[in-house]
């Protein structure tokens, strides 16, 4: 209840009616503006949904890129781990069988197990007189096998018979013959009959006296092996360029192989001319005795005087 004393407050003034007109404008007024929130919040919500799309592609396009970047690395590793490994080589695996590192190792020819299985050169002598194994068998008179003693401790090597060895079956029976009996004799001071052992790389004589072919020498070479074998000489004096080739392994001329001591296994192999070359040419057995000192040396032998004749 309020004092009689306070002075009372005014009464608000009561609203006044509005006039239709007023009343439309603010309506209209009112319309506007919720149309304008409204508008407001559809457009404050489009950036979070285009934001939220963006993340989502921007993502998607990230993990394209890890994709890609993880195949690009794994391609670079693959490429790394392939230069790093070693190439294919198309070389031959050596094994406990094989002769060489190198290329694949040819079959040994037929001739090798006949000349392996003969005990002694007896044995030898005959497996060689019935060897079929190249066609000289069809055009030889008979096999010439060796000459000199069995315990020799120098060894000659010639290439092949001649029509004179053909004849008789010994090796070095005609003039070339004669001056390597000069050579033995008059020049080493040896008998040729017990001192010496002579062989050929071949022991048929081929046709017109022609070059063994490498197919004769290789299929006859296994029968001059084991008579090294066997006889087991301390020097090997090669005559000529095919034994030389044969004994020592190369091709190289004979020029280049003889005026010194060659070594296989431990033998000392001194290549010289042949005595057929000596007879041609003259001048040559110079060298050739020059060789022969050689060796003699190896088996401690002195000249009993010096040779005549030249040879």
């Amino acid at each position: 209840m309020q004092s009689p004393i306070e002075p009372a407050e005014p009464a608000e003034p009561a609203a006044l009616p509005l006039h239709p007109d007023d009343a439309a404008a603010e309506l209209a007024a009112l319309a506007a503006a919720l149309g304008a929130e409204l508008s407001r919040r559809v457009h404050l919500g489009r950036p979070r949904e285009a934001s939220s799309a963006g993340t989502a592609a921007r993502a998607t396009r990230a993990a394209e890129a890890a994709e890609a970047a993880d195949a690009a690395d794994a391609a670079e590793a693959a490429d790394a781990a392939e230069a790093a490994a070693p190439r294919a080589q198309t070389v031959a695996v050596p094994t406990a069988s094989a002769a060489s590192p190198r290329a694949p190792v040819a079959p040994p020819p037929p001739t090798a197990a006949i000349a392996r299985g003969a005990a002694d050169l007896g044995a030898l002598a005959q497996a060689v007189a019935g060897c079929t194994a190249c066609g000289l068998c069809q055009t030889r008179t008979q096999t010439v096998f060796a000459d000199g003693g069995p315990r020799a401790r120098v060894l000659f090597v010639g290439e092949a018979p001649g029509a004179d060895e053909d004849r008789e079956g010994v090796p070095f029976v005609g003039r070339a013959g004669a001056l390597l009996s000069d050579i033995i004799a008059k020049g080493m001071g040896l008998e040729r009959s017990r001192d010496v052992y002579i062989a050929n790389v071949l022991k048929c004589r081929p046709p017109d006296n022609r070059d063994p072919s490498p197919e004769e020498r290789e299929l006859c070479a296994p029968y001059l092996w084991r008579q090294i074998e066997l006889v087991d000489p301390a020097v090997i004096v090669p005559l000529g360029r095919h034994a030389a080739q044969v004994v020592l392994g190369t091709d190289a001329p004979i020029g280049q192989l003889r005026g010194r001591v060659h070594r296989v296994a431990h033998r000392a192999v001194v290549p010289t001319f042949h005595p057929a070359y000596l007879l041609r040419t003259p001048a040559a057995k110079r060298e050739t005795w020059a060789d022969i000192r050689l060796a003699m040396a190896e088996l401690g032998l002195q000249p009993p005087s010096a040779p005549r004749g030249g040879s």
